[in-house]
């Protein structure tokens, strides 16, 4: 039965380009690196981040820092371990760091009132007010035919039925509709 390599031996085969060395490498540590990442997780990184995730890119940057020109130190037993040890830490130090930031701050969220749902309770009368306005500026410019088009569009008819009903062709109830949307962007725009 052969001996198993050490670590710096499967190290220099991968950096020579060995990529089944690197292979090796990763089963021999990457169980154990994703035990200790997940140990020394705290519970608001675990809601956020993946322990495998974190695993991943302690090996990603051994391995990419092996193929460049940067040294890569084993222990006195030639063992990779303190390493990948150290650099989980840091890693996992850095993402907790940056999950802390103001922007992402898990203690910064809210959770919703499970009554409230805006989508639900229907429009406020200010809201319905607010879009009858809406609505006006945006009949204004158009003439009388154009305004019963629009407002048939408001009730979601089919085009066939608008067009039969004002008596107009299909091609004047598309042509309306999409003028009416470029007059609401740039209402919407001005807000």
């Amino acid at each position: 039965m052969s001996q198993p390599k050490l670590d710096d031996d499967l190290l220099r085969a991968f950096k020579a380009g060995d990529d089944a060395a690197g292979e090796a490498l990763f089963e021999r540590y990457f169980d154990r690196l994703t035990r200790l990442v997940r140990s020394k997780m705290g519970w608001r990184l675990k809601r956020v981040e993946g322990s495998s995730d974190v695993a991943q890119s302690v090996m990603r940057t051994v391995f990419r820092r092996s193929r460049s020109d940067a040294d890569i130190h084993t222990d006195a037993e030639g063992s990779l371990w303190p390493l990948l040890a150290a650099i989980a830490v840091n890693k996992l130090c850095n993402r907790a760091k940056y999950w802390q930031r103001q922007r992402r701050d898990q203690r910064r969220e809210v959770a919703l009132d499970e009554t409230f749902d805006s989508l639900e309770r229907g429009p406020t009368p200010e809201d319905v007010a607010e879009l009858e306005d809406l609505i006006e500026h945006l009949l204004e410019p158009f003439p009388e035919r154009r305004r019963r088009i629009l407002q048939l569009v408001l009730q979601d008819r089919p085009t066939q039925e608008i067009a039969e009903a004002v008596q107009v062709s299909q091609r004047t109830v598309y042509a309306t509709r999409q003028a009416a949307g470029e007059l609401l962007t740039r209402l919407l725009a001005k807000d």
